[in-house]
């Protein structure tokens, strides 16, 4: 199951009075070479609107569109000025290597979710992508994870359940994890140590949860990062990205729809809790408590347990809906027993990355023409350790 949250506040655009002498020139050094692409991707990576934008340098909204359109330049001045506005040198407008992308940012809600804030997070997954290939020119990773298995993203589940299941299957054999050991804790550890570059975001839009990509070949997760995340959520949230990376790259598909979520969600379930071992554990009635001890072993909420239970057959279609009732009178929609039970994973990899090239969140923003302010996003903190 899926909560949101409030999003964070819209950072407010700086009031600018005068720009310096060395800030314009480093402008102009970049005009020969500049990027007109990068004004609106550094915007909509801020959330802002053109017009706002527009106003803070003091040009006209359709002056910063053409500009953003590669109709026209800005002058040395302008262009300085939008720099400060966007917190980044003024060699971030530079040329820079187009990006390849092999799978969409994948985002739910789209009908709820603004395009501004669809925008902003596809510019943040870019982010992640950036400075974690400027990390892994100075630090060894493991390499990046690679499993594609197509399934049709129009097809009816009950004609690709099975090939979900199979799918699922495969990708915990490629991650190395025995056929039926559960995970419980320990999904984000294995995934990222199995290649998949994962940040947790403070800023995720309330209706997007959690989403992911593949660009130049690195995939991407990126959770939820406001308070009240739990960890079996989590879990679920990190399958389900995981599901859309192995399922649907190189696929024609429209992100959020309703049959693309459905895989995912059935992809989740399955590469948590593989048929062929939860089946045997699983109730045939509804035991709560029995779930409960299920869920800290397999790492499934118990709501996902429940509908675990129906799709392998252990229980009809009758006592899920009961089920669901007694779930809703118990007040479990938003957080279930057992929530707080284990601590909220935190992804590692980009963090140690960064302290072990000796790399902060400034030196990072300059290679990778960002906000450093957006490179603290992207690297999180460095989990304090006993054991060096």
């Amino acid at each position: 199951m899926y909560m949101t949250y409030a999003a964070s506040e819209v950072q407010v655009i700086p009031q600018l009075s005068t720009v310096g002498d060395e800030l314009v020139d480093d402008a102009r050094r970049v005009l020969p070479v500049f990027d007109a692409t990068r004004l609106g991707a550094l915007r909509d990576l801020h959330g802002w609107d053109q017009a706002d934008v527009a106003d803070a340098v003091g040009i006209t909204a359709s002056a910063l569109s053409q500009a953003e359109n590669g109709a026209t330049t800005p002058s040395a001045t302008n262009l300085a000025r939008l720099a400060l506005i966007y917190s980044v040198e003024a060699s971030a407008f530079a040329q820079r290597p187009q990006r390849t992308i092999a799978l969409e940012p994948q985002f739910r809600h789209l009908r709820r979710t603004s395009k501004r804030e669809q925008r902003k997070a596809e510019q943040f997954v870019y982010a992640i992508v950036d400075v974690a290939t400027i990390l892994r020119q100075e630090v060894d990773f493991p390499e990046p994870f690679k499993l594609s298995i197509p399934i049709d993203p129009d097809a009816p589940m009950g004609l690709v359940a099975t090939d979900i299941e199979h799918a699922a299957e495969q990708t915990r054999a490629a991650f190395g994890i025995a056929p039926l050991e559960p995970l419980g804790s320990s999904v984000l550890e294995v995934i990222e140590k199995g290649g998949v570059t994962v940040v947790r975001d403070p800023e995720t839009d309330a209706d997007i949860d959690a989403y992911s990509a593949i660009v130049n070949d690195l995939p991407a997760v990126v959770l939820d990062g406001a308070d009240g995340s739990v960890w079996d959520r989590d879990n679920f949230n990190l399958a389900h990205e995981l599901g859309h990376l192995v399922m649907h790259q190189g696929t024609l598909h429209q992100p959020g729809t309703r049959g693309i979520e459905e895989q995912a969600h059935r992809f989740a379930a399955a590469f948590l809790g593989p048929w062929e071992a939860l089946s045997e554990e699983l109730p045939d009635d509804i035991d709560w408590q029995q779930y409960l001890l299920l869920k800290r072993r397999w790492g499934l909420s118990m709501a996902a347990l429940v509908r675990r239970a129906k799709q392998l057959g252990k229980i009809d279609p009758g006592t899920y809906r009961r089920a669901m009732k007694q779930r809703s009178a118990n007040g479990w929609q938003m957080v279930e027993p057992g929530a707080d039970d284990l601590p909220l994973p935190e992804p590692s990899y980009l963090a140690k990355a960064s302290e072990l090239a000796q790399l902060n969140a400034e030196t990072l923003a300059r290679r990778a023409g960002l906000p450093a302010a957006v490179v603290e996003r992207v690297v999180g903190r460095t989990r304090p350790s006993l054991l060096s």
